[in-house]
């Protein structure tokens, strides 16, 4: 299952987190010591099924600790394990921990599933009533996803590891588990071999510390040796180096700088994603752009989203503008810590909240690599739908697309425009209603302006950008059936739509009025997204694109 929403409260600074809402890829950002880290915790004792301590109730009030994790979807298998006391019907599915200070050195814990306190018979398996604990368990283990934190304080070397909690323990021993070896007759018997040896050699090492400890303490009975069982796993004691063309030789990773160790770490998560050796996990990342430069930042969030695309939840915390600027759908939250209370704040459109709380300037933002002008705002989301499509790594290149003004583009300056960024291109309509047309005047003069001043302007050989639409694409958006020919290169294709829309929809009170039933920004951009994901390109206006890219590579 995925969290869809998670709430801590009375857990350090957070009295009240809220019931925050959840997507696959979450961006925290505040000052340092807002809180944003311990809502992270909160999340990962949570997902862990851990305890907090005693020093973490918060401000060391009475008040219980409360974890409260939804989820969207409770999984059949689960449904029919649920006894009808945590009444299983219901859509969403919450799992409740309450944490008691009892005078101990850790808190008693209850836990509670869709409003009903864990007991014995919460789950049943095969008319087995599993007790508290493994009900409990069952659950943790089987749908509640893993926790797979990276801390701000985070130690490579630890981390590549072979033990207990580190990425290499997650990314080896499922690959070991699944490639069979674990299972193979001939390991087995090798296997229990070692562990008869071990057993035996214990013995004697018993005999020989308890004679040596009877000589320095009267009351000393025996000590035993306790071997534990072979591992597998422990056996194993990998080392990670790096090379780069610029050495002659490997090196350990834990000798190069933080930044590498924080890509590496990075990196090992991509490639867990990668080989599929789990799923159901959620990454806690704190800090994801310490000790990296802007541009591996942006390398950094688009690895991120996509370890989110590929079915894995992640929440972040971060200073960085990179993170804010280049969010896309990502939930945003602004953290902020008021008379020792934390509180969160969710970012819906308006980014500079976000800008003003970790004290950047607006220039510090909005400083992009390359601009392109578009003349209205549709076209500004068509051409970032087809970019995002066909450009590999679209978000690595830090290029902002943002309209002129329509009617104004008249009055643009490209002067101006260079003082904003010097990197930019521009792309507008010909608005030309036949072929062998002049174009737009205005177009014209803009296009000669801005090639004097060495950037490139493109004019569209056709009337506009829906003029590129496919009559596939809008009968799909409209359920209509226009045919082959129906876009033409000069016609007003907005109105010859609404057009069609009245005529073929006459008998729908919702469409008996075609003005205003097409929007250009809205369903222009509707139309691109499903022709991009049916493989019908356009190729003047990919070529455009490739053409800025080259240009803002150059800059760099």
């Amino acid at each position: 299952m995925k969290l869809s929403k998670f709430e801590a409260r009375n857990f350090k600074p957070i009295q009240a987190s809220g019931d925050l809402s959840l997507d696959d890829l979450n961006i925290f950002i505040g000052k340092n010591d807002a809180g944003k880290s311990s809502y992270l915790e909160a999340a990962h004792l949570f997902l862990d099924c851990d305890k907090p301590s005693l020093d973490q109730f918060h401000k060391n009030t009475e008040n219980d600790i409360e974890f409260i994790g939804k989820f969207k979807q409770i999984p059949c298998k689960l449904r029919d394990a649920l006894s009808e006391n945590h009444d299983p019907d219901r859509e969403t599915f919450v799992i409740k921990r309450v944490f008691e200070k009892n005078g101990s050195s850790t808190p008693s814990a209850d836990t509670y599933i869709n409003g009903e306190k864990v007991v014995k018979g919460t789950i049943t398996i095969d008319d087995n009533e599993l007790y508290m604990a493994k009900s409990r368990d069952y659950v943790w283990e089987n749908f509640v996803p893993e926790p797979v934190p990276i801390f701000a304080e985070r130690d490579v070397s630890e981390q590549t590891k072979l033990k207990g909690g580190t990425f290499l323990n997650k990314l080896l021993i499922p690959v070991l588990k699944d490639s069979g070896v674990a299972e193979s007759p001939e390991v087995r018997e090798q296997v229990q071999e070692l562990q008869t040896t071990l057993d035996e050699m214990a013995e004697g090492i018993d005999r020989q510390l308890t004679d040596h400890m009877e000589s320095h303490m009267d009351d000393v009975e025996d000590i035993s040796l306790i071997p534990g069982k072979v591992d597998l796993g422990k056996a194993i004691t990998p080392r990670i180096k790096l090379k780069d063309q610029h050495l002659a030789n490997s090196i350990d990773i834990a000798e190069r700088g933080s930044g590498v160790g924080s890509l590496l770490l990075l990196s090992m998560m991509q490639t867990y994603v990668d080989m599929q050796v789990g799923d159901g996990y959620c990454l806690l990342f704190e800090e994801p752009g310490n000790f990296l430069h802007p541009g591996a930042e942006r390398k950094m969030l688009d690895a991120l989203r996509t370890i989110a695309a590929e079915g894995g939840q992640v929440l972040v915390t971060t200073h960085s503008q990179v993170f804010v600027d280049n969010r896309d759908s990502a939930s945003l939250y602004v953290t902020k810590r008021t008379d020792g209370r934390t509180n969160f704040r969710r970012v819906n459109e308006d980014a500079f909240v976000a800008v003003d709380e970790i004290g950047a300037r607006n220039s510090d933002l909005l400083q992009s690599d390359f601009v392109i002008y578009t003349e209205g705002p549709s076209d500004a989301k068509i051409l970032r739908t087809i970019a995002k499509h066909t450009i590999d790594n679209w978000g690595e290149y830090n290029i902002s697309i943002q309209y002129l003004g329509g009617s104004n583009i008249a009055h643009c300056d490209p002067t101006e425009l260079r003082k904003i960024n010097r990197n930019f291109a521009i792309i507008l309509d010909s608005e030309k209603k036949s072929e062998g047309a002049e174009v737009d005047a205005s177009a014209k003069e803009l296009q000669e302006e801005t090639e004097a001043l060495g950037k490139e302007c493109k004019i569209l050989e056709k009337r506009a950008i829906e003029n590129y639409l496919s009559e596939p694409g809008i009968n799909e958006a409209f359920n209509l059936t226009v045919s082959d020919g129906f876009v033409t290169p000069y016609d007003n294709m907005k109105k010859k739509i609404e057009q069609r829309i009245a005529t073929e929809r006459i008998d729908d009170p919702d469409t008996q009025r075609a003005r205003g039933a097409y929007s250009k920004v809205k369903h222009g951009k509707q139309i691109i997204e499903w022709m991009c994901e049916n493989d019908e390109s356009i190729t003047e206006l990919e070529e455009f694109i490739n053409s800025c890219v080259r240009s803002c590579e150059r800059s760099y």
